[in-house]
């Protein structure tokens, strides 16, 4: 079973290269960020970003690229790309379902956001991933997407977030400051 990252653009980030991934990760300050997901052993830190590739993939089925922070045994973080117009009707349809009987600020914006969704990219990941360094490589890659594809990203907890400023923003989930949920 896996846990997913998913991006619905309004814009395509299809055309996105490998390298064009890895540079959009460029000027992450990668410390911090794993600090907020209980990282703070810097080696652990740094040796993830010293073995970070972003590869071309034809497999599994539907997979586009492999993030991999790991040695090559472990599972990477698997890329796919959304992009037929029956697919991407599909996967907004069941995100709007999912949203039924939530209360949020951010809802009403969510709800819009799908008229207007043409692809959805999603970073698929082991559950496991979610401990370590792959939800923070995974999360900075959705972010980028976001930005790239004026997109809105459904975490592996089913919380929207939008990206604002180079900031993620929770517009549905846990109740938070300023959060209704």
């Amino acid at each position: 079973m896996a846990a997913w990252l998913s991006v619905y653009c309004s814009r395509p980030a299809s055309h996105l290269t490998a390298d064009d991934l890895l540079a959009g990760l460029g000027d992450v300050d990668f410390l911090t960020v794993a600090e907020g997901f209980g990282i703070e052993d810097e080696d652990v830190v740094h040796r993830a970003l010293s073995l970070l590739r972003i590869e071309p993939v034809s497999e599994p089925e539907g997979a586009r690229f492999r993030l991999r922070y790991r040695p090559a045994r472990f599972r990477p973080v698997f890329i796919h790309f959304s992009t037929e117009a029956g697919q991407v009707q599909t996967l907004r349809e069941e995100a709007l379902e999912e949203l039924e009987g939530k209360k949020s600020k951010g809802l009403k914006r969510v709800q819009a956001h799908f008229s207007r969704v043409v692809e959805v990219a999603a970073l698929e990941l082991g559950w496991g991933q979610l401990e370590d360094m792959g939800i923070v490589l995974a999360g900075q890659v959705a972010e980028y997407l976001a930005a790239v594809g004026e997109g809105l990203i459904c975490d592996q907890n089913d919380d929207w977030w939008a990206v604002e400023g180079r900031a993620p923003v929770l517009l549905v989930g846990p109740k938070r400051r300023g959060n209704n949920d």
